[in-house]
């Protein structure tokens, strides 16, 4: 699916079924096998016997090298993805690793097809039946070999396509308020608050394994709202996966970044650390920065001026029984959706 010209998103309808090397091994046998014996009883049983061999090998061929092909082609192309989903790929698996299975996979066609070739040749020019059985023999053991050394890059691939498929269809073309904060603030229990998402909510950090994503309806149009994992307060060299996954969508996707603050000791992360944290989205990341504080049904009232001291932030809500949090999407809506919904049809209109 395209978004603008030349972006895509990944498109989970297409993406292919990964077979294992045993269940391609088993495919191969099983069209390998398929073909009977033809011809006229009074042929010669050897000649009817090359036949079939012959028959085999195009057959059984044909269907491994097809399958190879089908599975790298429906592969997203690197090249062709919106930055969020390529940089995804690169933070979770590496370019290269991605790029030299799909590779690998799709160049195996080829030799599957030259294996073949010269099994028919070898058919065709056995002498005898001896030379034919081990014509056969060798047909069969290469191209077990040739899947067997395919399985590396198979179970990557059925890696990657089982990540893809778990992703949320995030749309990049549409205006999205990316929930950011330490872990453990309470950015699931916000972003199931005021939207369409149900993501999972817990009482112990790193609830949030991967994007959550949400959808606010506002006069007919969807707006996103992504919930991200908790990110630390340390160098992006030195965060894992899970942080840089909310990076990107912080980099690729917001068009508002809501920073979440808790103003208590219960996420286990101090207020220092929450700022510098909020410092560095502020001066990293093109995006405006709200600041929110959550929790506010059980923070003292010194806690709390201690963080508005710092924050000074735009609302103060509860994600417990979701107390503020519309008003706050209101605010952040009329603030920065509306003008960009405006300027966008202005452009509209001049072209």
């Amino acid at each position: 699916m395209c978004t603008a010209v030349g972006v895509e998103v990944v498109d989970k309808a297409k993406l292919p079924y990964i077979y294992s090397a045993e269940e391609l091994i088993s495919m191969f046998l099983t069209a390998y096998g398929r073909e009977e014996a033809r011809g006229s009883a009074a042929e010669p049983a050897f000649v009817k016997q090359k036949r079939l061999e012959i028959r085999r090998a195009v057959a059984s061929g044909k269907t491994l090298a097809s399958t190879l092909r089908e599975m790298a082609l429906k592969m997203p192309f690197l090249d062709r993805l919106h930055p969020f989903y390529r940089d995804l790929i690169d933070v979770s698996f590496g370019t290269q690793t991605y790029k030299h299975a799909v590779a690998k996979v799709g160049k195996a066609h080829l030799a599957v097809k030259a294996i073949a070739k010269e099994a028919i040749t070898a058919v065709r020019t056995a002498p005898d039946k001896k030379a034919l059985l081990e014509a056969r023999r060798m047909y069969k053991a290469r191209i077990i070999d040739l899947i067997n050394d395919l399985k590396p890059e198979l179970e990557k691939l059925r890696e990657i396509v089982v990540f893809l498929r778990k992703l949320p269809a995030v749309d990049p073309t549409l205006f999205t308020i990316v929930v950011a904060g330490a872990p453990n603030v309470g950015k699931s229990s916000f972003v199931r608050c005021v939207s369409t998402a149900k993501p999972e909510v817990a009482e112990y950090p790193f609830t949030t394994k991967q994007i959550h994503l949400g959808h606010i309806i506002l006069r007919g149009d969807r707006v996103q709202v992504i919930d991200t994992p908790g990110l630390l307060d340390r160098p992006l060299s030195e965060r894992n996966a899970i942080e840089k996954q909310a990076v990107l969508a912080l980099r690729h996707l917001a068009g508002v970044i809501l920073f979440l603050v808790d103003p208590t000791p219960h996420s286990g992360y101090s207020l220092d650390m929450q700022h510098n944290l909020y410092g560095e989205i502020t001066s990293s990341f093109p995006a405006p920065v709200v600041a929110a504080l959550n929790k506010v049904d059980i923070a003292t009232q010194e806690e709390l001026e201690r963080a508005r001291r710092l924050f000074s932030p735009a609302a103060e809500v509860s994600t417990l029984d979701c107390r503020g949090t519309k008003e706050l999407v209101d605010h952040i809506l009329n603030k920065y959706y509306v003008p960009a919904a405006l300027e966008r049809l202005r452009a509209a209109r001049a072209r």
